[in-house]
């Protein structure tokens, strides 16, 4: 295996891990608003271009670490999707009292 897809692919599932990890552990007690769900992923994303692990220090692994970010915030969206949904229906309804849902 090439050493340079090796770093990358190491640092791309330690990114992954960590964001994941970080999304979970915000969202213990379940997701109350989307707003809150775009506020967590938006700071992932910000904190992946901004602040590279400090310990990757090639530029291979440390776009391999943002690159695992990324599908950590993608990963979490589409397994909690239906909750999301439920989310956003339930806030509807409450904007929208008389509306048939």
């Amino acid at each position: 295996m090439n050493a340079e897809f090796q770093q990358y692919r190491f640092a791309r599932i330690e990114g992954q891990n960590i964001a994941r990890a970080r999304l979970e552990a915000q969202f213990k007690n379940g997701i109350l608003s989307l707003d809150e769900l775009e506020t967590a992923i938006g700071q992932q994303l910000e904190a992946a271009s901004t602040s590279i692990a400090p310990w990757r220090k090639s530029d291979i692994e440390k776009a391999g670490y943002q690159d695992g970010m990324r599908m950590a915030a993608l990963e979490f969206f589409w397994s909690h999707r239906q909750e999301f949904r439920c989310a956003g229906l339930d806030e509807y309804v409450q904007r929208n009292p008389t509306a048939d849902a």
